[in-house]
């Protein structure tokens, strides 16, 4: 029975989950960092305390933003895959427990015609 189909499906299974944290870690360090910008915003956003280059706090905000729609949109592709990967996986085990069962079918068949002499 052919089923390197499945060291493929097995190596993309591990390669998503694998990728998820990677995702989710960047995500995460992205989210701390535009915490701490904010922060030093709403801070420099007093007028006592207003530093030069302010204006690219903001931008930087902004950008961050962005890079995290970004990642979640990869988190969400990434998850996808993955439940895809484990769908056929799953597919596979059904199909070869009917293959497997078939099989053995077929043997005791063949057994009982090899005990009863025919």
């Amino acid at each position: 029975m052919d089923i390197e189909w499945l060291d493929g499906l097995e190596t993309r299974v591990r390669e998503a989950v694998a990728r998820l944290e990677e995702l989710r870690e960047e995500n995460g360090a992205l989210r701390a960092k535009i915490k701490g910008l904010e922060t030093r915003l709403a801070a420099a956003s007093t007028p006592a305390a207003e530093p030069a280059g302010g204006g690219e706090t903001g931008e930087e905000i902004e950008n961050l933003r962005a890079r995290i729609r970004d990642l979640e949109e990869q988190l969400a592709a990434a998850e996808t895959e993955r439940a895809e990967a484990a769908a056929a996986a799953k597919s596979w085990e059904i199909e070869r427990e009917e293959v497997r069962q078939r099989v053995e079918g077929l043997v005791e068949r063949l057994e009982g015609l090899a005990g009863s002499g025919v």
